[in-house]
C-alpha cells in the first residue's frame, strides 16, 4: 500500500539521523508501489527513524515527491539489528482520544494520530497517541495530520472535510471515528458560540 505524502513527510521528521544525496546503482532498488526498477543514478536518501527502522526515499528532504524504495538484497546490518529488536519489543497501539488544551484552542490546530490493522479490509480506525505513532508496530497501518479545533464553523469544516477525503483513499473507515466539527469549540460570544448555546438551550 502506497503511503501518503503525510506518511512520508513523518519519515523524514522522525528520525535519528540520515544519509542524503545518494546514487543508485543498476538493479540495486526497486520501487515499494510499482516493484520496477529504480533507474541507475537516481537520487536516493536514507531516514535511520526513532522506531528503529530503515526506510530508502528517493530524492533529499525537501523532495516534495519522495517514493518508498527497496533494496533488491536487503541485508543490511542496520537492517538485521532492527529486524531483531522488533521481535524483542512488539508495541501494541491503545486508543486514546486527543485532548486538547486552553492553548490548543488559541492556536487553533492539533496533530491527531490513527492507526488500523493491516491485513484487515474492513479494519477500525482508532486514535492513538504521538508516542504510540512514533515507535510503529508492522502489524498496524499509521496516518496523522493536522486538525483545526476552532475558527468560523464554516471554514473549519471545510478544511477538515478536505483532510478526511485525502486520508480516506488509505483510511476508508476514518469517518466513522472522525467527523469535521469533532473537537471544535466556537471562539467565545462569536455568532457560532451564539448559535451553539441556542441550540443546547432548545434541547433542555
Amino acid at each position: 500500500m502506497a503511503l501518503t505524502k503525510q506518511q512520508i513527510q513523518n519519515i523524514k521528521t522522525n528520525v535519528e539521523r540520515t544519509v542524503q544525496g545518494l546514487r543508485a546503482k543498476p538493479q540495486e532498488f526497486t520501487y515499494e508501489q510499482t516493484k520496477g526498477f529504480v533507474k541507475p543514478n537516481t537520487l536516493y536518501s536514507i531516514y535511520y527513524g526513532l522506531n528503529k527502522r530503515e526506510t530508502y526515499l528517493t530524492g533529499i528532504s525537501d523532495t516534495s515527491n519522495s517514493k518508498v524504495i527497496k533494496r533488491v538484497k536487503n541485508n543490511t546490518l542496520y537492517s538485521n539489528y532492527s529486524d531483531i529488536k522488533s521481535l524483542d519489543r512488539q508495541l501494541y497501539p491503545k486508543t486514546t482520544l486527543a485532548n486538547p488544551s486552553e492553548s490548543d484552542y488559541r492556536i487553533g490546530t492539533i496533530t491527531r494520530y490513527f492507526t488500523k490493522k493491516t491485513n484487515e479490509v474492513n479494519a477500525k480506525v482508532f486514535e492513538i497517541t504521538e508516542d504510540d505513532f512514533n515507535n510503529q508496530n508492522n502489524l498496524y497501518d499509521y496516518v496523522s495530520f493536522e486538525w483545526r479545533i476552532s475558527g468560523k464553523k464554516l471554514e473549519v469544516n471545510r478544511d477538515n472535510s478536505a483532510t478526511l477525503r485525502e486520508i480516506q483513499s488509505e483510511f476508508p473507515n476514518i469517518t466513522k471515528t472522525v467527523f469535521p466539527l469533532q473537537l471544535w469549540i466556537p471562539p467565545k460570544n462569536s455568532p457560532d458560540d451564539v448559535q451553539k448555546k441556542l441550540s443546547l438551550l432548545k434541547k433542555t
